[in-house]
């Protein structure tokens, strides 16, 4: 009896290392993690706007949030109302901050451009560089609504001395025309807990918008969270 126990227990483990001989000679060498799959440090952060109301800013810091942007206007139609007090804020607490413009492709290019300019003119060395919000085609074109971005994107660069960066998602441009707008640092927007899908022809993102369901001490209700592709000193360089 304890013969054909010790029998079954050897037949088994024979079987176990089998199959663990043929996984590894069936893994994929050296196997690469799809492109929204960045490998490395990130560091948190999240982005608001008046929908967020009033924010206590010391204890979103002390829950560990390292960076904000924070909405400066909806194009030309809609300035944020709580813009001044989130921008004051967040910085007193220590949180690295940074504006971003929900772009409005039909409406005037060079007077959105110039809100921002106006609203960082006086920026401190360590905000993080302005953001263009691509979401919303306007009725245009995409080719169209890239070579619109790419013109608010030279006039603040051109201004304000800073490279802009271009938040936006794979949707919009699922049939391609984002071109103009590579060499811009991507915000990518993709809620999602595996691989982001990175939109044509960016091939890496440099801030993910991964949910726009977040939790964070100190802010009722959701709100978005967002990673930097980094260290935190990496992300003061970024500025």
């Amino acid at each position: 009896m304890v013969r054909k126990a010790i029998l079954a227990v050897a037949a088994v483990a024979l079987c176990i290392a089998a199959a663990l001989t043929l996984l590894v000679r069936t893994r994929p060498r050296h196997a690469r993690p799809p492109p929204g799959c960045q490998v490395g440090p990130t560091t948190p952060g999240i982005d608001v706007s008046y929908y967020q109301e009033t924010i206590d800013w010391p204890r979103v810091r002390r829950a560990g949030i390292r960076f904000a942007f924070i909405r400066l206007a909806d194009g030309l139609t809609q300035r944020d109302a709580m813009f001044a007090t989130n921008w004051a804020e967040s910085r007193r607490a220590g949180v690295a901050r940074g504006a971003y413009l929900f772009f409005r492709p039909d409406q005037d290019v060079a007077a959105q451009a110039d809100l921002m300019i106006a609203a960082m003119r006086g920026r401190d060395g360590d905000d993080l560089p302005p953001v263009i919000d691509i979401e919303v085609d306007g009725g245009l074109d995409l080719a169209t609504v890239a070579e619109r971005a790419a013109a608010w994107i030279e006039r603040v660069r051109d201004r304000l001395g800073v490279e802009p960066i271009v938040y936006t998602g794979s949707d919009l441009w699922r049939n391609g025309g984002a071109e103009a707008l590579e060499p811009q640092p991507l915000w990518l927007a993709h809620y999602t807990q595996n691989c982001p899908a990175l939109p044509s022809p960016w091939a890496r993102w440099t801030f993910w918008q991964h949910t726009d369901r977040g939790a964070v001490p100190g802010i009722q209700g959701p709100v978005d969270l967002d990673l930097f592709a980094g260290t935190l000193g990496e992300l003061t360089a970024e500025r």
